[in-house]
C-alpha cells in the first residue's frame, strides 16, 4: 500500500500541467469471509480430524484459506495445524479461533475418550498361585500373559481366559525383572537383570533363542512405537538402544544414575528417563538422539506415564506420591499421595483410570488421571509389582512377590 501511494505521488508530480494521470493499479482484492459449517467438532482420543471452516470471496463464490491462522485455547486438549487439522490430544473442550483478515470464527472441539475399550471395576477376580516371586508383566494383543520369576531364572506363560499358568516356565538368565512382548506376539523381550544381557524370546518355542550384552544390570526395557528398536535402562548412567532386526547395540545415550522408569511420547520422538539415584528425570529426543533437558523431580522416580497428548508427566515416587509435571512450562503441576510410595503405574487402555501399586503398602490404587483423585483402593496384601493390561482394558494382571498374580476385572 505505501509502495502504491509513492508511485501515485510520482505520477502526479510528473503529469503537473497535463492530463489527469491513468491508473493502471489492478482492482483490490475482494475481502475474504469464513464460513463455518459446525460450530463444534468432536474426535476421539488420537484421532485427527478437519475444522469445519471454509472461505468466500465477496461474491459468494468459494476462496482459498490461505492467510488464515489457527488458535487453540491452551492447545492442551487439541493442536491445530496452519492448515486447520486438529489433533486430540487429551479429553476435554477446548475453543480453535480462525481467523483470516477481520473476519473470525470460534469452532467449539471436544475431544472423547477411545471407543471399544474399557477399564476393569477393581475387583480382584481370581489369584494364581505362583512361586519364586514373581514382578515383570507383559501381556499380548490376543491375551498371552508373560510373568518373571525374579528367584527362578524363568518366565511363566499363561492366559487371560484360562487365568492360569503352564507347568513348564521358559528359562532365562539371572533375576529377570522385566518383559515387554512386540505387536505381532512372536518375540519377547526380557531383562536378565544379573546376567547383564535382554533376552529374545521365541514365544513359538518358548525358548530364550538368543542374549545381547550390556554393560550394566538392565532394569527395564520397551519398544520403540515401530518395533524397530529396544530402548534398555539399568543400574549404569546410560540408556541403550538395540536394533530389533540385528540385535546389536545401535546406540548409548547418557543420563542419570540408576536410569529406571520409560515413557514415549505419542509422536515416537521424545522418550523421557526416570532416574532413580539422581532424582531426575532426563528428556531425549530420539531424531537427533541427544539429550533435551534434565528435569529434577527429586525423591526415589520409578515408573512414568505420559498423558495421551504427551503435556503431562506422571512420576511416580517411592518415597509417597505421584508428581504430576507440566512439560511444555517445565514446573510441577500437582501430586497425589500414595502411602507406601508409589512404584508402578499403567493406565488402561481407555484412558480412564491409572493404576499405581505400592510395593510397600500392599495395595493398588486406581486414580482419575484428570482429577487427581484416588478412585478405588485394592488391597492385595504381599508386595504387587508391575501391571499389565488386557489390550481392552477388561482385566488388569498384576504379580506379586508374595507368591501370586492378581487377575483384577
Amino acid at each position: 500500500m505505501v509502495r502504491q501511494l509513492l508511485a501515485g505521488c510520482i505520477l502526479t508530480c510528473l503529469g503537473c500541467g497535463g492530463a489527469t494521470p491513468t491508473s493502471n493499479s489492478p482492482d483490490p482484492t475482494p475481502a475474504k469471509q469464513l464460513v463455518a459449517s459446525a460450530t463444534t467438532v468432536r474426535a476421539r482420543l488420537g484421532e485427527k480430524v478437519m475444522l469445519p471452516v471454509s472461505a468466500v470471496d465477496a461474491n459468494g463464490n468459494p476462496a482459498s484459506l490461505s492467510g488464515a491462522t489457527f488458535t487453540g485455547r491452551d492447545q492442551l486438549v487439541a493442536e491445530v495445524s496452519d492448515a486447520g487439522l486438529v489433533s486430540a490430544l487429551e479429553p476435554g473442550n477446548d475453543t480453535v479461533v480462525v481467523r483470516l483478515g477481520q473476519d473470525s470464527v470460534a469452532i467449539q472441539v471436544i475431544v472423547e475418550y477411545p471407543d471399544g475399550m474399557t477399564h476393569p471395576q477393581g475387583v480382584v477376580a481370581h489369584t494364581a498361585t505362583l512361586g519364586s516371586r514373581p514382578f515383570g508383566v507383559a501381556v499380548g494383543a490376543e491375551g498371552d500373559i508373560l510373568v518373571t520369576q525374579l528367584d527362578a531364572a524363568s518366565v511363566s506363560r499363561g492366559g487371560l481366559a484360562s487365568q492360569l499358568f503352564l507347568r513348564t516356565p521358559i528359562a532365562v538368565g539371572d533375576v529377570p525383572t522385566d518383559i515387554t512382548v512386540d505387536a505381532a506376539a512372536k518375540y519377547a523381550y526380557v531383562t536378565n537383570q544379573f546376567s547383564s544381557t535382554i533376552g529374545v524370546i521365541d514365544l513359538a518355542s518358548n525358548t530364550e533363542v538368543a542374549t545381547v550384552p550390556v554393560s550394566f544390570d538392565p532394569f527395564r526395557v520397551r519398544l520403540s512405537p515401530d518395533g524397530r528398536s529396544l530402548f534398555v535402562t539399568g543400574n549404569g548412567d546410560s540408556l541403550f538402544i538395540i536394533d530389533v532386526q540385528s540385535r546389536q547395540i545401535s546406540g548409548r545415550l547418557g543420563v542419570g544414575q540408576a536410569a529406571n522408569g520409560l515413557a514415549i511420547d505419542y509422536t515416537g520422538t521424545r522418550l523421557y528417563v526416570s532416574n532413580r539415584n539422581s532424582g531426575t528425570v532426563s528428556e531425549l529426543d530420539l531424531t537427533t538422539n541427544t539429550l533435551l533437558r534434565t528435569i529434577t523431580v527429586g525423591g526415589t522416580p520409578q515408573e512414568l506415564v505420559l498423558s495421551p497428548g504427551g503435556t503431562l508427566l506422571f512420576v511416580a515416587d517411592e518415597t509417597g506420591s505421584i508428581q504430576i509435571w507440566s512439560l511444555r512450562k517445565g514446573r510441577r503441576r500437582g501430586e497425589i499421595e500414595v502411602p507406601g510410595g508409589a512404584f508402578a503405574m499403567a493406565v488402561s487402555p481407555d484412558w480412564r483410570q491409572l493404576y499405581v501399586t505400592s510395593s510397600l503398602g500392599g495395595a493398588i490404587y486406581l486414580l482419575d488421571w484428570k482429577t487427581g483423585a484416588t478412585l478405588q483402593t485394592v488391597t492385595t496384601g504381599g508386595t504387587p509389582r508391575r501391571i499389565g493390561f488386557a489390550a481392552d482394558g477388561s482385566t488388569a494382571v498384576v504379580p506379586n512377590e508374595g507368591g501370586w498374580v492378581d487377575f483384577i476385572e
